[in-house]
């Protein structure tokens, strides 16, 4: 291009005047997208807003919003409080400890026998395929139907759970034909890695921590399309009540984290490695499986109540009605700032 240009049989104050232009040109593009990438100043009175955000991908919204100042510039003054899964933050809003929380769609289903007190806002992301079942190899394991009679740990009532659930039954198994057991995320590693269990189920980055921990001696079980986790932002029906504008300010940034993940992908998945404390390239292989955005589907309640009927066959809640999932569903706030996200039918 240079070269025709040098080329061109143009009087000379033509040539310069065209080069001018493209400089100008160039220089424009390079100021919008600094402008994009800069926070913008509020000037008020900041909203206060506890978010408790679980380390996983499916959060990769929030923690995009937060890492970018998108809720700064909302007008929010957050503070951030991170869990080791959503059923955790989750619980950690029960407590009182924030005000919203990230969470997949089994522990809202499981809170919801047990109360009312709060609402789902907002769909943020989901997957078809994140879910594993990491297993010793020196236990026999080589294969999905290897798990019968063996220990098999997960975390109770969680996303995990569901889809070990549905692995079982894909496999000609249940739960009846092995050895079930309940720990927290952060315990699973370790009880793999000494030998306490034959295999976990869960997700990422605690089946990367245990890859390396126990090296070839870990086999990894995926069923892609097995089971929809949805990742969603809830809060509690009081925060919702008393300040509706924040909860608008709250998904205009996460909106705006959508946009940033689309337009800078390689930046996003830094991002959130960084946050997660695992490599980029663990989370591009995650990030490759997942979708985020921000909606509010009608498949969202069909899955709550699959998920309900399951729980309540399976006695693990003392619980034998499913609940009608329209009174937690908050659609007000999405549909001010992004009406066509929202196909809920009311």
């Amino acid at each position: 291009l240079l070269d025709f240009y040098l080329k061109m049989n143009l009087p000379k104050i033509i040539k310069i005047t065209i080069l001018f232009a493209v400089i100008v040109c160039i220089a424009g593009v390079i100021w919008v997208v600094q402008k994009q990438l800069q926070p913008r100043k509020f000037s008020g009175i900041k909203e206060a807003v506890r978010i408790g955000i679980a380390r996983e991908s499916l959060a990769a919204l929030a923690i995009i919003a937060e890492d970018q100042k998108f809720f700064l510039q909302e007008g929010l003054d957050t503070t951030i409080k991170h869990y080791d899964s959503g059923k955790l933050a989750l619980t950690g809003m029960t407590a009182s400890e924030v005000n919203l929380a990230t969470v997949a769609d089994t522990p809202i289903v499981f809170s919801s026998f047990e109360r009312e007190d709060f609402s789902i806002i907002a769909t943020i992301g989901s997957s078809d395929n994140e879910p594993r079942i990491i297993a010793r190899k020196d236990k026999g394991i080589q294969k999905p139907g290897d798990l019968r009679g063996k220990r098999i740990a997960t975390q109770k009532g969680s996303a995990v759970h569901f889809f070990l659930h549905r692995f079982l039954i894909k496999n000609g198994l249940s739960e009846k034909n092995v050895v079930l057991s309940f720990k927290n995320p952060d315990e699973l590693v370790s009880a793999l890695a000494n030998g306490d269990i034959d295999a976990f189920s869960m997700r990422e980055p605690y089946i990367s921590k245990t890859k390396k921990l126990i090296g070839d001696n870990a086999i990894v079980f995926s069923e892609p399309r097995l089971y929809l986790k949805t990742f969603n932002l809830i809060a509690l029906k009081s925060f919702i009540k008393d300040k509706p504008q924040a909860v608008n300010g709250i998904l205009r940034a996460l909106i705006r984290a959508e946009e940033f993940a689309r337009k800078y992908p390689d930046q996003a998945i830094k991002i959130v490695s960084n946050t997660l404390g695992v490599s980029e390239s663990e989370t591009a292989d995650v990030w490759a499986e997942i979708n985020i955005g921000v909606s509010l589907n009608q498949s969202l309640l069909l899955s709550f109540e699959d998920e309900a009927r399951w729980a309540i066959r399976n006695k693990l809640t003392h619980k034998t009605k499913v609940p009608n999932y329209l009174n937690f569903i908050y659609p007000d706030g999405l549909e001010a700032v992004k009406p066509e996200a929202v196909t809920i039918i009311r």
